[in-house]
């Protein structure tokens, strides 16, 4: 088995940046600001942790990818929950820590007695990303083809 270390190099960075990041950026937000995120009705300890959730299944599929033959069934299966995986974090972004939102949502602001509703209808942007993500899912399954037909007129070592 050989390893390409520069894919798993690339999980640990996937790791720090997705999950150790939130995770401690948390930490360092002053409380008056969680406060009023708070109210807003968005919650940072809740996103960070479902975004360091989400970092750490990008984080092992990458680095199980950085372990398989680029020509074994196994890659393509993991190339393409990696491209799902990344379609349910863009939905946790655009959806502003709800993805069940589907990229609508909506904040209410209070100022004594005075209520704001803010809606935000970023659908627009998820239809994007799914076809995106169906694209990536259609390339990943033409390159491991060409893999496995490279692969098949080498001859072995």
């Amino acid at each position: 088995m050989k390893v390409r270390w520069g894919e798993a190099a690339g999980a640990l960075l996937t790791f720090l940046v997705f999950v150790a990041l939130p995770i401690a950026a948390q930490y360092f937000i002053p409380t008056q600001i969680l406060e009023q995120f708070s109210a807003t009705g968005l919650n940072v300890q809740t996103l960070a942790r479902e975004i360091a959730t989400i970092g750490i299944i990008i984080s092992v599929i990458a680095l199980a990818k950085a372990f398989v033959e680029r020509t074994s069934i196994t890659y393509l299966i993991l190339n393409i929950s990696s491209n799902i995986v990344s379609l349910a974090f863009a939905l946790l972004v655009v959806g502003v820590g709800n993805i069940s939102s589907l990229g609508y949502s909506s904040f209410n602001l209070k100022q004594g007695k005075v209520t704001t509703e803010i809606l935000l209808d970023l659908r627009v942007f998820i239809y994007l990303t799914i076809g995106v993500v169906a694209v990536s899912v259609l390339q990943t399954i033409a390159r491991f083809r060409e893999a496995r037909a490279e692969a098949k007129h080498t001859p072995p070592n």
